[in-house]
């Protein structure tokens, strides 16, 4: 195997230990052989001949993984178009749709991604406010939280929509006025899916491509890894024919989504399991307890303002508490989206009481287990979670890209008083102790890792100072995020033995900045050069 010296100024190993003379890491094929001064490293028996990679005035961290994103769907069905993310005004959205829309050959489809209900000022989510500028012509633009779209009248009647339709043992739905026409607002995946299924298909070529672009644009921002949130059919035939010709650009390691329908036989999952390229590889599963508080599909104690979030996505929790005992028996990760209070709890304690019962802990014999997003939880359920045993996962970007200071943000709006101050715990959190990884849920937010610290550290859009904070006590540090994107995501998801630190024996994927993030303000850290990032030993991206 091929020895190499990565060589910068300097290296944070989060390992808890004095990097104060470490600048150098030794490398032996994929793993980590040493960490230390380039000097001693280089006077190792085992160093000669090595060959060095010089990162010159760079900063050597491990690579930084995303917990929680969607790049291959949002690669190929989610985030098509042009781009409406961090629209200020819906005449910015509209002016945005209305200049891509004339690009569009007549006759072809016009997409749109990352529209922000709060555009809407707390009134109904509907498709009419761009009718004027789409016509007759087929449009599908998705919401920000990708749990819900807003589709032209075209669209809907290609999909043979004409008035609400019944989705047995679903929180899906499509919504109608008054008088039972839809409004064009398509909410959570078995409604979406009624739309995808009449899109006109992207060829393999261009879903391929597609895939290695956006792996290739993540590794650019500093990203060595991501796990997936979700698998369609075919993704994994995608995956292994970009890899024909190339390697990609990032580590995806794949957690397929496990729906009602399939009750508690988790036979289709554990097909999945275990397969794998030479970048990816299926490793887990996800539930969902919930939706979205913004589409009114989330689980809350008590219902939003609207009387909507008020019901979980299982209709049936038997038999979610049987999928969840399966999957933990079998000793398969999971991991659950879980966005409301009631969905939070409900899911810890199911979790709690199988593993209480099979004598066992978390990220022990019977797996790992995280629940994603926890975006509203009282101090109470902050407890509950944080001394119960799953890890956390959490989205810093969700609340500052999408929420305002002085909550009249639609998330805000929805939940009232005091819930409105109960927004992303993710401080009190980690002071109570629990394990918290950190992702983007790309395309929901920006995948950059330098946004999301920087946003976590200042609870507003880093580049945005005109902005307060929101709800500003629950400002992370430095060292807490990069610790979510490293260390703490590599427990969570059941990799705390091969990865998130730079330790000999550990999986070779560094980052290295341009930088010191410790030395740098917040803003900095939004604009900080990424030198490149190493796979496997292997320099996978460089600057």
């Amino acid at each position: 195997m091929t020895k190499t010296l990565f060589v910068a100024s300097a290296v944070h190993s989060m390992t808890g230990t004095d990097d104060t003379v470490s600048n150098a890491v030794l490398v032996d094929g994929a793993k980590i052989v040493a960490v230390g001064s380039v000097d001693d490293l280089r006077a190792r028996d085992d160093a000669k001949g090595v060959k060095i990679v010089d990162f010159g005035g760079g900063v050597i961290a491990p690579g930084l993984t995303d917990s929680h994103s969607h790049p291959i769907s949002g690669a190929t069905a989610d985030a098509l178009g042009v781009d409406l993310t961090g629209s200020v005004s819906m005449r910015e959205a509209q002016q945005r749709l209305k200049d891509y829309a004339a690009t569009v050959p007549a006759g072809e489809w016009v997409y749109a991604w990352g529209l922000d209900p709060t555009l809407y000022h707390g009134g109904p989510l509907v498709f009419e406010p761009f009718a004027d500028i789409i016509g007759d012509r087929h449009c599908v633009i998705a919401f920000a939280d990708m749990h819900s779209l807003l589709v032209s009248p075209a669209v809907l009647k290609a999909a043979g929509i004409s008035g609400p339709v019944d989705f047995p043992n679903s929180s899906a739905s499509i919504a109608c006025y008054p008088d039972g026409t839809p409004t064009g607002h398509v909410l959570e995946f078995e409604a979406k899916d009624l739309i995808y299924k009449v899109m006109p298909p992207l060829t393999e070529a261009q879903k391929v491509q597609r895939i290695v672009d956006v792996l290739g644009g993540m590794a650019s921002t500093g990203l060595t890894g991501a796990h997936v949130m979700d698998l369609s059919d075919g993704d994994l035939a995608l995956l292994a024919k970009a890899e024909e010709s190339t390697d990609l650009g990032i580590k995806l390691r794949i957690h397929p989504v496990a729906r009602q329908a399939m009750g508690s036989d988790i036979s289709y999952l554990q097909a999945l399991l275990g397969r794998h390229g030479r970048r990816w590889a299926v490793t887990g599963v996800k539930l969902f307890m919930d939706g979205s508080i913004d589409g009114g599909t989330a689980w809350l104690q008590e219902p939003d303002v609207h009387g909507d979030s008020d019901f979980s996505a299982w209709t049936d929790l038997d038999a979610y508490r049987g999928l969840m005992r399966n999957l933990i028996t079998a000793r398969i990760d999971t991991v659950a989206h879980a966005i409301g209070d009631k969905g939070v709890l409900t899911h810890v304690q199911v979790v709690s009481d199988l593993l209480k019962e099979l004598g066992d802990v978390n990220g022990g014999a019977h797996g790992s287990h995280s629940i994603e997003h926890l975006e509203m939880m009282d101090d109470d359920t902050v407890r509950t979670v944080a001394s119960s045993p799953l890890f956390v996962s959490m989205m810093p970007l969700h609340c500052t890209r999408f929420l305002l200071a002085d909550h009249t943000d639609n998330w805000s709006r929805k939940l009232g008083e005091p819930r409105e101050g109960y927004a992303f715990r993710t401080r009190t959190l980690v002071d109570e102790g629990a394990t918290l990884a950190i992702g983007s849920d790309w395309p929901v937010a920006p995948y950059d890792p330098r946004a999301t610290i920087a946003d976590g550290m200042l609870r507003r859009p880093f580049n945005r100072p005109e902005l307060g904070p929101v709800v500003p006590d629950e400002a992370l540090t430095v060292q807490q995020l990069l610790d979510g994107y490293t260390r703490s995501c590599a427990v969570a998801r059941g990799e705390a033995a091969t990865s998130g630190k730079l330790a000999p024996g550990y999986t070779a994927d560094l980052t290295v900045f341009g930088a010191d993030p410790y030395a740098l303000s917040a803003e900095e850290i939004g604009t900080m050069p990424i030198l490149g990032t190493v796979i496997d030993g292997e320099v996978a991206y460089s600057a």
